[in-house]
């Protein structure tokens, strides 16, 4: 009869840290708040641009479907995903991931809502005005958003 061996690995990762020294916790949350304080200014900058071009995109807009429009306005919103997290604009994050899901649904079932394409566009610069933290004053905003996400729900065969 043979017996079973287990054989366990040991990980360096594991070895470093359960050696004495180096880096506290508290010193590396310091750290980090420091480096994210300097990407913030670059993420206010990117994320105003970002507003402004997707406003000046929206603009371009007709009243009937433009497969290739809604493409380019879905990458733009993309690109503004984490940016609002980095300014503490977690409504401002939840809108942007909001809107790129109806230009999703758009985009998959070639209807258009020029109108609630409207009200994401104007919901973004009016969440950027509010302050970091005002999530109650957000929140009926966010709901209004969902609402019109939901009347282009992709219903499943299955």
């Amino acid at each position: 009869m043979s017996s079973v061996r287990i054989h366990r690995p040991k990980y360096a990762l594991a070895a470093m840290l359960r050696k004495p020294g180096g880096t506290t916790v508290a010193e590396a949350v310091v750290r980090a708040e420091t480096n994210l304080e300097g990407l913030q200014e670059a993420a206010w900058l990117q994320l105003d641009s970002g507003l402004a071009q997707m406003e000046a995109l929206f603009a371009r807009y007709g009243d009937v479907f433009d497969g290739d429009l809604i493409a380019e306005h879905y990458r733009l919103a993309v690109s503004l995903i984490g940016l609002p997290s980095l300014c503490d604009l977690d409504a401002l994050e939840n809108a942007a991931h909001s809107l790129c899901d109806l230009l999703d649904r758009l985009a998959t079932t070639g209807r258009w809502d020029r109108g609630g394409v409207q009200v994401h566009v104007q919901a973004l610069r009016l969440l950027r005005s509010l302050p970091a933290g005002a999530d109650a004053v957000a929140e009926p905003v966010l709901d209004g958003l969902r609402k019109v996400r939901e009347r282009h729900a992709i219903l499943s065969s299955n």
